[in-house]
């Protein structure tokens, strides 16, 4: 039996665990500039969704004495690693995977077989984690990963499930999936969606009675793995360690626009730091580096987009060099006149990386990647904030404008010592 325990919209309660005047407002979050990447139960029983910009809804979200809080990723990394934790000292012979930010798997086959009661169990685990962390979560339980997923998806949309579902018996299985629609099932996209939803497959349950064999010739295997699992067979495993990105990539809108090249490079450097400190974290190293520009397809001026690869010769790890590469080639991103033509989206990526730990060197490898400087900038970084040491390069005079929408701050209540709540006793 399989476990999914995850932080009920997390980034929404964890920003305000410690402001209980908002804990029934409307919440949205954001981590650009303006469009909501997070939102409370409450925020959508108003119909004020994420994904959306916040200008769209902040009429309703005042009228309701909601509140826009910008994302801030120091404290949801702490209260993540947090509940995971109570999790996992709960479960100290149970296999656990950290998912995601917000997701726990935990392997319970041992605590079922010996017959203790999963419902009574993971409403215990449940409350526990609430009181130590704060973080309110929900909970699935099934045989298998993708039918644990459907219990997680039922224990949140289904009513009477008081946030967690456990599916045994086939008769609530059955139900669960016949609920469920195709496009919310583990490992089906949207472009997938289309081509069942034209089969006429609209739910999970469909898809479940379908021939496997013949789905795995249709589309792909993986379709295949998904029609076992939903049946009980058991193919992917969580004890399997996860597989290191391939790639990774960071980027930023901003909505008042990068109109001079010092801004457009501290930009650039700052997404760049962000890369390297992503893939020194998974040992891996940079083979190829690139960057892009690109303006608003809303902006009245003429389009402009550019993208520059740089292949390099070994492999890269050091932030202060490939921020030397891109300072070299800035002006082949630049459009004639950052004034006629200003910059909406600036993203730096590594698309492809190397595994350090089966790493081939070369005799003829001289290339530095300075371990000690950026392994003291990433300790110092994790323990006092992100903004506790950064480049001279990523010095940006860029700030939006006020505008009418006011942001909340997140505060950084664990590595900052000025956030600290202050309580005064009468």
């Amino acid at each position: 039996m399989l476990a999914i325990i995850d932080g009920s919209r997390f980034y929404a309660s964890s920003s305000v665990i410690y402001k209980p005047k908002l804990a029934h407002a409307p919440v949205l979050v954001t981590a650009g500039q303006g469009i909501s990447i997070a939102n409370s139960r409450r925020a959508s029983q108003l119909q004020i969704n994420k994904f959306e910009p916040i200008w769209d809804s902040i009429d309703r979200l005042r009228l309701h004495s909601g509140a826009v809080f910008r994302a801030n990723f120091n404290t949801f990394s702490y209260l993540s690693d947090r509940f995971m934790t109570v999790i996992e000292q709960e479960v100290q012979h149970c296999p656990t995977l950290r998912y995601s930010v917000d997701e726990i798997f935990v392997n319970i086959e041992k605590l079922y077989s010996i017959g203790v009661s999963i419902e009574d169990f993971i409403s215990q685990l449940r409350r526990k984690v609430y009181k130590e962390t704060g973080v309110a979560t929900g909970a699935g339980v099934a045989k298998t990963l993708l039918l644990t997923k459907a219990a997680s998806w039922a224990a949140k949309n289904m009513a009477g499930m008081n946030g967690q579902c456990v599916l045994v018996t086939q008769s609530q299985i059955d139900q669960v999936l016949k609920a469920m629609p195709i496009g919310k099932t583990w490992g089906i996209g949207s472009r997938l969606t289309r081509h069942l939803t034209m089969e006429g497959i609209t739910n999970a349950y469909q898809l479940k009675v379908c021939d496997p064999k013949v789905y795995q010739r249709k589309y792909s295997i993986n379709v295949a793995n998904i029609i076992h699992e939903l049946n009980g067979i058991t193919i992917y495993d969580i004890s399997e360690s996860r597989g290191k990105k391939q790639q990774i990539w960071s980027t930023s809108s901003y909505r008042d626009r990068l109109r001079n090249e010092d801004d457009l490079f501290a930009e650039l450097a700052h997404h760049t730091a962000e890369v390297f400190r992503k893939v020194r974290s998974q040992k891996s190293e940079a083979i190829t580096i690139s960057a892009f520009v690109s303006t608003s397809k809303h902006e009245a001026c003429k389009p402009f987009s550019r993208k520059i690869e740089l292949p390099l010769e070994y492999g890269l790890s050091d932030t202060s060099s490939a921020i030397k590469m891109f300072r070299e080639r800035l002006v082949d991103l630049l459009p004639t006149s950052l004034h006629e033509q200003p910059i909406y989206k600036v993203g730096v990526g590594a698309p492809a990386l190397l595994d350090c730990e089966h790493k081939q060197f070369s005799l003829f490898d001289t290339s530095d990647n300075k371990p000690e400087l950026n392994s003291t900038m990433d300790a110092l970084r994790s323990r006092f904030g992100s903004s506790a040491i950064k480049f001279a390069s990523e010095k940006s005079e860029y700030s939006e404008r006020q505008g009418n929408i006011t942001f909340e701050r997140l505060e950084d209540y664990f590595t900052d010592i000025s956030d600290l709540i202050c309580v005064k006793c009468i």
